[in-house]
């Protein structure tokens, strides 16, 4: 168990229940009833409390379950958010990992919740500080720790270690396994869209550029939302990066940078996805109108 998640739970009974007296039935129940669809962790721990203060003990192992869940989710939220602070507040590559840091010293990470946040955030592999470990991961590891294919996670290891044939290899065999199976999303078009993008600039990181390109053809002729947009043109962008087009890159990138999105002067300037073109002039000139 985290360390945060018991001093999250210790300030949601200490605040959320009473200290002395007995609760009415009637608040029990609304307590449950609130928590119906509910993702936020004190009220699920509220419920899980009234539930079995209740007796129904099946009803709050269920709430104490999603409660775990929700948890989770806002620990991986946290993280996240701490790094990309660092990152869109211009503390650059050193700040990143620092703000990497001091997060895990609050919550404990397994080595596979560690290679998630650096594949989301290779610039955290700068320096080598995880690369035997992620290079570890295989999928029969005796550690379940370590078990683990992690194609994306160990092709980053190697591209921000300058070993562009180990990179291109992995990114390969990762596009592979989705050509195998590929993921459908009928039900949401952004989804499909966005994951299209990602399949497109994982192609050209593979070296398959004319499968790149047409994948990406294929990408940018899919609806997307207006909300969903920015990302989805953005995984665009990526792919024009990999596949050496800058002029398409910066086409698409410019008018994200104006507007609050995840793209800015600081994340171009930082981001390992861009370092393919980030030194070209049509690059520089464009970080150079938004500075």
């Amino acid at each position: 168990m985290r360390k945060t998640r018991w001093i999250f739970i210790a300030l949601v009974f200490a605040v959320g229940s009473p200290l002395s007296g007995q609760t009415p039935d009637e608040e029990l129940t609304r307590r449950i009833a609130a928590a119906e669809g509910a993702q936020r962790p004190d009220v699920l721990l509220r419920a899980a409390s009234a539930a079995r203060l209740l007796g129904d003990h099946e009803a709050a192992a269920d709430l104490l379950e999603r409660a775990t869940a929700a948890l989770d989710q806002a620990e991986n939220d946290w993280v996240s958010e701490t790094i990309f602070q660092a990152l869109a507040s211009g503390k650059g590559v050193n700040g990143m990992q620092r703000a990497f840091r001091e997060a895990r010293e609050r919550i404990r990470m397994t080595p596979q919740e560690i290679a998630s946040v650096t594949n989301n955030y290779p610039a955290l592999l700068v320096g080598g500080e995880f690369d035997e470990m992620i290079l570890s991961f295989r999928p029969n590891h005796p550690d379940s720790l370590y078990r683990c294919p992690c194609l994306a996670e160990k092709a980053w290891v190697h591209r921000v270690a300058g070993r562009l044939h180990e990179s291109r290899i992995l990114w390969g065999e990762l596009v592979a396994s989705w050509d195998r199976n590929p993921l459908q999303f009928p039900n949401d078009p952004d989804a499909q869209a966005n994951w299209q993008g990602q399949y497109a600039r994982n192609l050209a990181r593979a070296g398959r550029s004319a499968d790149a390109r047409a994948a990406l053809a294929k990408a940018m002729a899919m609806p997307v939302s207006d909300d969903e947009r920015p990302s989805v043109q953005r995984r665009w962008a990526q792919t024009y990066a990999e596949l050496g087009e800058v002029e398409m890159a910066v086409e698409l990138l410019e008018p994200l940078i104006s507007s609050s999105t995840l793209v800015t002067v600081n994340s171009l300037s930082t981001r390992q996805t861009w370092e393919p073109v980030r030194n070209t002039l049509v690059f520089q000139e464009m970080l150079a109108r938004h500075r």
